[in-house]
């Protein structure tokens, strides 16, 4: 069975270019590294290599950058969409360890607000083994513990670049967009649907951010936890222009809103938890990430810099 990311409206190819890897070119096309891992059947921990061809499932709003090509079609159909009506039998998942309402929302090729809406939430946090409604169908209701993904097998060698008939087979690979620095773990999906427009030069101030407020009201009355480390930076477009800012942290639940404070010059800024930080090489010695408007705000001109987190326990 072909799982839910899978079912996009075409499939495109994509050439590793110096420094990428399976999480940040997923990030291009808002797709999980490891999920992208599956698709081309390669061991998401052996990484990649330059001019190493990946096929992508470009999911509907996507915007392609110029360097990707059409991927040849193959004979495997997808499987009809789940219909996302209520007046159908409900399909459940049981939430597995350390699993995210967005991740979920990927594996069923929903949105984060549907489940949350599906299932009265009203935080983006859920515990290991609860069941949620995901979609509905017109048949009997049914019971998923874990997506339909086949596990990836690992590759001696990278695939030769596929032919197509639209472009002649080049004797040099293409290279993409300049990547980004740092290899980064995926985004939910506020970050993901922002990442691929144009950055602005320069970030607005919205002294602190948009969700100052909310900082304030969760810390009001409780306790405030703190933390203090080496924070690093993703890219994004969110919070440029409405001081919505971002970040990918493991002490907290998604939906907190953090309190970061640049250790080298006061500045501070409100940033709303994600996601967690993966657990990889180029995470190590980080406590936290945050997106590249918020750096912009806080002053940092480094990859890397030193911080202090509170935040509502």
């Amino acid at each position: 069975m072909i799982p839910f990311w899978a079912m996009a409206q075409k499939v495109i190819t994509h050439t590793v270019g110096p420094k990428e890897s399976l999480t940040s070119i997923g990030r291009l096309y808002n797709i999980n590294g490891r999920e992208l891992a599956n698709f081309n059947k390669i061991d998401y921990n052996k990484g990649l290599t330059i001019g190493q061809v990946l096929k992508i499932p470009v999911k509907k709003g996507v915007v392609i950058p110029p360097s990707a090509k059409t991927a040849p079609s193959t004979k495997e159909t997808a499987p009809a969409k789940t219909a996302n009506k209520e007046n159908g039998a409900p399909i459940y998942h049981t939430v597995g360890k350390k699993e995210t309402l967005y991740h979920i929302s990927t594996i069923y090729h929903t949105t984060v607000a549907d489940i949350k809406k599906w299932n009265n939430l009203t935080t983006d946090g859920v515990n290991e083994g609860a069941q949620l409604i995901v979609g509905y169908n017109a048949g009997k209701a049914t019971i998923k513990t874990q997506p339909d993904i086949k596990p990836a097998k690992p590759v001696e060698a990278p695939p030769a670049p596929p032919k197509t008939e639209e472009a002649a087979p080049q004797t040099k690979p293409v290279q993409p967009p300049a990547p980004e620095k740092k290899d980064l773990p995926p985004l939910s999906k506020p970050a993901q649907e922002e990442a691929t427009a144009s950055v602005p030069a320069k970030a607005t101030d919205f002294n602190g951010g948009y969700f100052k407020t909310l900082y304030d009201e969760q810390v009001r009355g409780h306790k405030v936890a703190k933390d203090d480390g080496a924070a690093g930076i993703f890219k994004s477009t969110s919070g440029w222009e409405d001081g919505k800012y971002y970040c990918l942290y493991n002490d907290a639940a998604p939906g907190t809103i953090l309190q970061v404070t640049n250790t080298a010059n006061g500045k501070v800024v409100y940033v709303k938890v994600l996601d967690m930080i993966s657990d990889i090489k180029q995470n190590n010695g980080l406590v936290i990430r945050i997106s590249n408007a918020a750096a912009d705000i806080l002053g940092v001109t480094d990859t890397k810099f030193g911080c202090t987190i509170n935040y509502s326990k």
